[in-house]
């Protein structure tokens, strides 16, 4: 018994590098996967990630768990307890009916719930991962078509803005640069409209 624990405490270190090298503060951030297209040659398996998303968070300092669709609600939960924040990337899957939506739907309730006792737990949505959030808290799909594609607009900031979570830290010459240039790039099937009273919906997002 006392070899396996050497073992075991060896085999520990190991991996570590050095015990201390175990504890660190850098953020666990969950990816949700989503159902393969039927038309994808190259996609292996029932659901993917891409890897770009994988690369661009730890690229940033962030540790990546892959949250896959075919858990049970209990496994999401404990999962969300075991993680920072959650990313929901783009794709083409449906987001009124798929597995990606209903997985989704899981982890918004269970952020808003935390946030709504101060326990901060954001949720970046990513073209389709946007559009997601937007179904997730109107409740319906406001989406329209629009030609949006390879467009470079500014961006036109509501009074709220500058104390969203996403916008208050901004430095001022950069906001005012987003406001007034056309630097943001644009390839977008779907937007949400004016017309359709969604801007508080879009202020709800910016909130959470």
């Amino acid at each position: 018994m006392y070899r396996q624990v050497i073992v075991l405490a060896v085999f520990a270190a190991f991996l570590c590098g050095f015990p201390a090298s175990c504890d660190n503060n850098r953020p666990i951030i969950g990816i949700l996967s989503q159902e393969k297209l039927e038309d994808d040659p190259h996609a292996q398996g029932s659901s993917y990630i891409a890897a770009s998303y994988v690369k661009h968070l730890e690229s940033a300092g962030a540790r990546v768990v892959p949250i896959r669709i075919n858990l049970k609600e209990d496994e999401y939960i404990k999962l969300f307890n075991s993680i920072n924040g959650l990313l929901l990337p783009g794709g083409n899957v449906d987001i009124d009916k798929s597995q990606f939506k209903t997985v989704s739907k899981i982890f918004y309730e269970l952020a808003i719930k935390a946030n709504d006792v101060s326990d901060y737990f954001p949720i970046w949505g990513t073209c389709q991962g946007f559009q997601q959030l937007t179904v997730l808290t109107s409740n319906k799909n406001l989406l329209t078509l629009t030609d949006t594609k390879a467009v470079t607009l500014p961006l036109t900031f509501s009074p709220e803005a500058k104390n969203s979570k996403l916008f208050k830290s901004f430095p001022e010459d950069v906001f005012q640069s987003l406001a007034e240039e056309n630097i943001t790039p644009n390839f977008h099937s779907w937007s949400l409209s004016m017309q359709t009273q969604t801007l508080s919906t879009v202020v709800d997002l910016l909130k959470l």
